[in-house]
C-alpha cells in the first residue's frame, strides 16, 4: 500500500512541476526582454529571409541543410514593400548585419513555431542549436530564450545557457 501510495505522490508531484511552467504573462514578459528575434516558420516556396524592426523571420527551408549560410535577408518596413537582399556568409557577416540596425543587443530570442514540422528535413533542435552557438559565439554574455508558438501566439519559453 505504502509504495501505490508513494508512487501516487510521485506521479502527482511530477504534474505539478510540469504543470508549472512560465504562465502566458511571463511568457510575453521574457519575450519583451528580448531585443532581437529569430522566427523560424514553415512558408512555402521562399527562400530569403525578412527583417522588420526587430524580427528576423527565416523560412524553415533555409535551414534545413542544418547550415545557416549562404543567408539571404531582406530588410522591409513592412511585409509588402519590396527592398535588395543582402547575403551574409559567415558568423562574422551576420553579427556585423545585426549590429547595424540594432546596435549593442544582448537579449536574444529564438522561436519556432509548430507548423515548422510541415518541411521534411527540417529539425527544430538543430536549427535552435545553431542559432544559439551564433549568439553565444558572436555575442559573449548574451541571453538567449527559446519560444514555441502556435498560429503565432507564444506558448511556452525555456531560458538557454
Amino acid at each position: 500500500m505504502k509504495k501505490i501510495v508513494l508512487a501516487f505522490l510521485t506521479v502527482v508531484m511530477a504534474s505539478v512541476f510540469v504543470a508549472c511552467g512560465p504562465s502566458a504573462l511571463e511568457i510575453k514578459e521574457m519575450s519583451s526582454d528580448c531585443e532581437f528575434n529569430v522566427e523560424i516558420r514553415y512558408v512555402p516556396d521562399d527562400s530569403i529571409a525578412i527583417l522588420m524592426g526587430n524580427a528576423l523571420y527565416v523560412a524553415t527551408s533555409q535551414l534545413v541543410s542544418g547550415n545557416l549560410y549562404p543567408l539571404s535577408i531582406s530588410t522591409r518596413s513592412d511585409i509588402d514593400s519590396r527592398a535588395p537582399t543582402d547575403v551574409v556568409n559567415s558568423d562574422e557577416e551576420f553579427a556585423a548585419y545585426i549590429n547595424r540596425r540594432i546596435p549593442g543587443v544582448m537579449n536574444f530570442g529564438i522561436v519556432v513555431d509548430d507548423n515548422s514540422a510541415n518541411e521534411i528535413g527540417f529539425e527544430k533542435e538543430t536549427a535552435v542549436k545553431m542559432f544559439q552557438d551564433f549568439f553565444k559565439k558572436s555575442y559573449p554574455g548574451a541571453k538567449s530564450v527559446y519560444f514555441s508558438s502556435r498560429n503565432g501566439e507564444l506558448v511556452s519559453a525555456k531560458k538557454l545557457d
